[in-house]
Formats: C-alpha cells, structure tokens, sequence
C-alpha cells in the first residue's frame, strides 16, 4: 500500500470510530470499546455491519502501529531498553591493576612490599568491558576463575560520572576453574556500586559472549 493510500484508509478507520487525525491510542481503544458494546449484534437483533465496520477499522489501527498495548491512560509507554557493552578505558584497567597490586597480602616480616604488575597471579581478575542493560550491569572478564580463592578488581563508579576512578577488590570462592557469573551480594552492590540496580561479573567471556549479551532480548 502507497504511503498516500494508507493515510487515507487510516484517517478512514479514524472516521469509522468517530476520531479524527488527532486520537491518540487510548482514544481508540475506548471508542472500540464504546461501540463493540452498543452495536455488537446481541443489542442490535442480528445486525452486525456497524460492528463489523468498526472492528474492521480497529483492526487496521492496530496493525498500523497506532494502538499501544497494555498502555495506561495518560502515562506514555515505556521504550525498550537497549543492552549495551563499552569496553573499559585503560585508565580504568591500570587503576583496578594498581589497587589489586596493593590489596596483596603483607610480607612475612610485616613490612609492604614494592608491587608490580607481575605480581599479580592467575587467581586475579581485571574486566575488560562492561555491558549495560538499564541500571544493570555486567562486568566481562576474559581470564576464568581459579579453583579456591579469587580476586578481582572493579572500577565501581561506571554509572555515576565521576572525575576519578572509583575501584574495589572483591574476594570469592570458586567450587572448580573455568567460565561463570558471580553475582554481587545487594548489600555490597547498594555501598560500592552507586546508581546500580544488579552488578554481575561473567568470566572467561569472548568477545562473542559479550555480542550475545547485546543480542539477548
């Protein structure tokens, strides 16, 4: 159907509800409503023309996008949240680096030891992206978790627009080493992850596990 054409049928199906070009959907839910139960052919002994007529045009309203369903009278209909993923700023990686690097334990004499990057083992995480799905979020790290103790490092502040990097080292325990989802305790999230509905951390998620992140309806 030309775009000319469907003006016409739709300010037609507008005309056959008693609306003119201004209804919006509400208004045409409640005069479908209105005329499906004041000439359905039970009150009218038979005759359903009118109610097939309207029906007709409620139908073609509503395929035309021009319905919303399960909208509330005066209260817009909510979009669609989009799942997004961003990877993360390198000075966000090297200010988790920094702050795991200082979270290692103390020297048997008691004295701080000079770390470096290098110090930093197997049992240790960094994420490299984070995905974003409303308030929730998912943090992608590419290393997997280690049988026993872990660590991982992550910057905290992603949703709160802050100048300098907040980061904080969370400590786990895995069952066995490979892939999974840790999911952050809600009262550590409600302290440490300011603006955040959910925090989760994926591990040894590829580049294809974060695509089917923003593909996951």
């Amino acid at each position: 159907m030309e775009v000319v054409e469907k003006m016409k049928a739709r300010a037609a199906a507008l005309a056959a509800l008693g609306l003119d070009q201004t209804a919006g959907s509400e208004d045409i839910r409640q005069a479908w409503r209105n005329i499906a139960f004041n000439v359905h052919s039970d009150r009218t002994r038979g005759d359903s023309s009118e109610f097939t007529r309207a029906k007709e045009a409620y139908d073609l309203l509503r395929l035309e996008g021009l319905v919303s369903k399960g909208a509330q009278p005066g209260k817009p209909r909510r979009p669609k949240l989009r799942k997004r993923v961003i990877s993360l700023d390198i000075t966000d990686i090297d200010a988790c680096r920094t702050l795991l690097n200082k979270a290692l334990p103390q020297s048997a004499g008691g004295a701080d030891e000079t770390c470096t990057a290098d110090q930093i083992g197997d049992s240790d995480h960094i994420p490299e992206a984070v995905g974003f799905h409303g308030r929730n979020l998912t943090y992608f790290v590419s290393s997997p978790v280690r049988q026993g103790q872990n660590r991982v490092a992550l910057p905290t502040s992603v949703l709160a627009g802050a100048r300098r990097t907040e980061t904080e080292v969370l400590s786990f325990q895995a069952k066995e080493t490979g892939g999974g989802e840790v999911v952050v305790p809600d009262t550590i999230r409600d302290r440490k992850f300011p603006g955040a509905k959910s925090v989760r951390i994926r591990f040894d998620a590829s580049k294809q596990i974060r695509d089917e992140f923003c593909l996951a309806s």
